[in-house]
């Protein structure tokens, strides 16, 4: 099974449940699975007739249908996505471009101007496309991505689908406690992490993305795990306008990290006892939202009480990228409060000393380029998280502590106090 065969069968199955949604000013456009996935051959066949097959290929841009498409488009042929922290300074950007080998690029709008600095400082970028309006630019390497998905329709060639082993995706870690990794991740890790994620709603679910769609916890649980479930993601458009884009999609289920969850309570703790809670949650949470999946730091189980309160479930889960990203989670009818939940079915546990170590088809194929890191975490095919936890007598799994002296901040970044 390929993200390809996953997203293939969501298209048959779902043809006309829309996809996606997003804001334009204060309209609501949407996207069906039959019109996301013709984008996405397009993109697909436009990146064949352009000449790039096995190629890797950078993304730096805000979540946009315009970014999932090429992500998508990328993953589900020969070539590998290299998706890029948008926030990043442009020097750090340039940096991972060339470390990644990135033979092209999808541009957002908002980094348009980094444009110049890209195209001098970055040599073996072939092509650049905007994945919105296209600024000023004499550089003949720079379309617009209308032009990708025109040369897509010209052409009748599509692309083989990839190998379960081929690399899908190159993920780098947040570079803040030492030079940032670059990931590499399998067809098959992707698709073995979105099936063993044992979760199910029904087609149409409505899901509000609010992550940074870079992130390996956003790009396969939001996004890919929700369209193997026929669910309709929505995009929000901005951290600022959370709460308030809560309300515009009303969503069943969102993912957060802990600092989300920390927010959003003080904003319902300053309401004052005197309004019912069920008013004030439906006022917040925009009155259909039932489930938090939360992840990337360790969230105090205050929280969960709290939510619960206002009749939302909030479910705690651990993960890393290396492991595509999930490890364990709880679910809604299998969970135990302070505790990541249990191990997902394709994900063998031990013990080192009290570090977690992983095995199972959706730990990493290796760091690209670093021979010396990929042997010091992968050892006798044990991934070594660098965490320390252990397993209760009913299966659950717990953390208790760090390995290596780092601090992981309620945002989930890692920071190292030296």
């Amino acid at each position: 099974m390929l993200i390809r065969d996953i997203l293939e069968e969501s298209e048959g199955k779902y043809s006309q449940i829309k996809a996606v949604k997003w804001l334009k000013k204060k309209e609501v456009l949407e996207e069906s699975y039959g019109e996301l996935m013709e984008h996405v051959r397009l993109v697909r066949r436009g990146l064949l007739a352009e000449g790039f097959e096995g190629a890797h290929i950078a993304l730096i841009g805000a979540s946009s249908v315009e970014w999932i498409e090429s992500y998508l488009g990328i993953i589900t042929g020969k070539n590998v996505a290299v998706p890029l922290d948008a926030g990043l300074p442009c020097e750090d950007l340039t940096d991972l471009i060339n470390r990644s080998n990135a033979a092209a690029l999808f541009l957002g709008a908002k980094q348009g101007a980094f444009l110049e600095e890209i195209l001098a400082s970055c040599p073996k970028l072939k092509k650049i496309w905007m994945l919105q309006e296209l600024p000023v630019a004499s550089d003949e390497r720079v379309s617009p991505f209308a032009s990708l998905m025109a040369a897509g329709k010209h052409s009748a060639d599509d692309s083989l689908p990839p190998a379960y082993d081929d690399v899908a995706t190159i993920i780098f870690t947040s570079g803040t406690t030492g030079k940032s990794k670059g990931v590499m991740l399998t067809q098959g890790n992707l698709a073995e992490n979105v099936a063993a994620v044992n979760y199910t709603r029904e087609p149409g679910t409505v899901m509000l993305s609010v992550l940074p769609i870079h992130h390996a916890f956003c790009l396969v649980m939001d996004w890919l795990k929700g369209f193997s479930l026929g669910a309709t993601v929505c995009i929000n458009d901005s951290l600022l306008h959370m709460v308030k884009n809560m309300s515009v999609f009303q969503p069943d289920v969102m993912l957060m990290v802990p600092l989300m969850l920390e927010t959003i309570y003080k904003k319902l703790s300053a309401a004052g006892p005197l309004i019912p809670k069920k008013l004030l949650a439906a006022k917040v949470f925009g009155g259909n939202l039932k489930i938090i999946f939360t992840g990337g730091a360790h969230l105090d189980p205050f929280y969960i009480d709290k939510f619960a309160d206002y009749g939302v479930e909030v479910l705690e889960g651990y993960g890393m990228s290396e492991c595509s990203p999930v490890i364990s989670c709880n679910l809604p009818e299998d969970h135990k409060a302070g505790s990541i939940g249990r191990p997902l079915s394709n994900v063998e546990l031990s013990f080192a000393d009290g570090e977690i170590l992983v095995k199972g088809s959706s730990v990493m194929k290796g760091y690209y380029e670093m021979p010396e890191e990929t042997a010091e975490t992968l050892r006798d095919g044990w991934l070594h998280t660098g965490d320390k936890g252990y397993l209760d007598e009913d299966g659950f799994l717990f953390i208790n502590g760090r390995v290596k002296n780092l601090i992981i901040l309620s945002n989930g970044e890692n920071v190292s106090p030296e």
